[in-house]
């Protein structure tokens, strides 16, 4: 949503693009004083339900520090979402962070959060871009900086993993279906993330779809050279009680990676990784 006052055009401070939980106060506020020319600090504060008229300013002008409760009163009173309230969260913890350790932590939730916000789930209906594991990869390419729409540029740039015709019908199906777009003269993504979720899919149809690229990594891992490779196994015995608490740091850790990726610019490479954990039952 855009406001036009004369030549000055107000956008809607998305939080998603803020570093600053301060920056992204100021900008709300002048985002609703250009809706009502006589919106104040003082209004600010009570919207959000703070005795102090002038506390809002305050921390702004960087003259005080929000406390993660008072966050959460800013979340609720600008109507942000569950994850928008997160990314808040995590800014201000960043912010007031002292010692190395708590802003490692505080970033990475900012990043974990940043990918739940811009994250779109892959409907069930919506399966196709499953049906083979290249399409995503392909995907992914239109943030190179020297892309070229064409089969041969993709095969040639996944060092010939796909055949030309093969990448060229990725392509199209991926622009067919809506996942990449035109604008401008240049293609982009639909959406910044797609996510297939724990349970959209049964879990024979992920296993082909998984399979598919353990082949292809097999096939071509020699091809695809080893000083740009980081390969691991971690064999670990395990109290089965533990299982989903493992589970959930491996999906924590790729929510981190995602988020972490996200507003780099100039990018001029391409790489693919995978966790996987197999459990091996009595």
């Amino acid at each position: 949503m855009e406001v036009s006052l004369s030549t000055k055009t107000i956008i809607y401070p998305e939080i998603s693009r803020y570093t600053s939980y301060r920056d992204f106060l100021r900008d709300f506020f002048e985002y609703k004083k250009s809706l009502r020319s006589g919106f104040s600090y003082r209004q600010f504060s009570g919207l959000v339900g703070l005795k102090s008229p002038n506390y809002l300013q305050l921390v702004i002008q960087g003259k005080r520090n929000m406390t993660e409760e008072t966050g959460q009163k800013v979340a609720k009173a600008l109507k942000l979402s569950k994850e928008e309230g997160l990314h808040l969260e995590a800014l201000i913890r960043l912010d007031n962070a002292t010692s190395g350790e708590e802003k490692i932590k505080a970033q990475k939730n900012i990043h974990a959060s940043l990918k739940k916000m811009l994250s779109r789930y892959v409907e069930k209906d919506a399966q196709d871009i499953l049906g083979k594991w290249y399409h995503l990869l392909v995907r992914e390419m239109v943030n190179l900086k020297d892309f070229e729409a064409s089969g041969e540029y993709i095969s040639e740039r996944l060092q010939g993993i796909i055949t030309a015709e093969e990448a060229e019908k990725s392509f199209t199906f991926l622009l067919k279906a809506g996942y990449l777009e035109l604008k401008k003269g240049k293609y982009i993504q639909a959406d910044p993330i797609l996510d297939t979720g724990i349970d959209i899919f049964n879990h024979s149809f992920m296993q082909d779809y998984h399979g598919q690229t353990l082949k292809a990594w097999s096939q071509n891992i020699e091809k695809l050279g080893y000083e740009h490779q980081e390969l691991g196994v971690l064999n670990i015995p395990i109290n089965k009680t533990k299982l989903p608490e493992l589970q959930e740091k491996i999906r924590q850790f790729q929510d981190e990676i995602i988020g972490w990726c996200q507003g780099h610019t100039d990018c001029d490479d391409l790489v693919q990784l995978g966790t996987y954990l197999m459990h091996f039952k009595k």
